[in-house]
């Protein structure tokens, strides 16, 4: 009995969710920009050391330009999908613009690291240089895989309209009504009442 509850619940909890989804496809995609933000930031000393020991040019505005343009993503996809209106066009090309700015310094940041790997040993002391490599070709993909799913979002939507998300009435039970013509209602009303009236 317990486990049907638990079963019912979580049925009950994923179709809330899914029907959240439908109101609100462009949720998928602020996800992701959150995930991408998020692996950044948790890796920020990682890249801090990086720009610190190779010190490449444009190093440090890159770093910067990554995390302050994530944060201003965030700012124009909220203004760019309101609440219960249509996407404002100009915010979404200014969130587009602003994701790509953060793609291409991810990449240029990489480039860096390519240059000064040449000159540079890695040793026990300094694994944080190829671990943010690492981290940040993750954070290309986390963000390339953002700017797809604002582009897909139309189509996102049509597919979650089509999950069926109503709710299951009386499920197999067998509902019984019982109808009462407008005749027998009135000869009914109309017995009672003289049986009033004769008490």
């Amino acid at each position: 009995m317990a486990e049907e509850k638990r079963k019912k619940g979580f049925a009950e909890s994923k179709r809330k969710f899914i029907v959240s989804l439908k109101k609100r496809p462009h949720n998928i995609p602020l996800c992701m920009m959150a995930i991408a933000f998020i692996v950044y930031s948790f890796n920020l000393t990682k890249i801090s050391n990086t720009t610190a020991v190779i010190n490449r040019p444009l190093m440090g505005l890159c770093e910067f330009v990554i995390m302050l343009f994530s944060i201003l993503a965030f700012v124009a996809f909220l203004n760019a999908y309101p609440k219960r209106q249509k996407p404002i066009l100009p915010m979404v090309i200014l969130l587009y613009a602003l994701e790509i700015i953060v793609a291409g310094a991810d990449v240029l940041y990489l480039k860096r690291i390519s240059e000064g790997l040449q000159s540079i040993q890695v040793n026990a002391s300094r694994q944080f240089i190829p671990q943010a490599q690492s981290m940040l070709t993750v954070h290309i993909v986390l963000v390339v895989l953002s700017i797809v799913l604002i582009a897909l979002i139309p189509v996102i939507g049509k597919a979650l309209n089509k999950i069926d998300t109503s709710v299951a009435i009386a499920e197999n039970e067998d509902v019984q009504i019982e109808l009462v013509s407008d005749d027998e209602g009135e000869a009914a009303r109309s017995g009672g009442k003289r049986q009033e009236s004769e008490k």
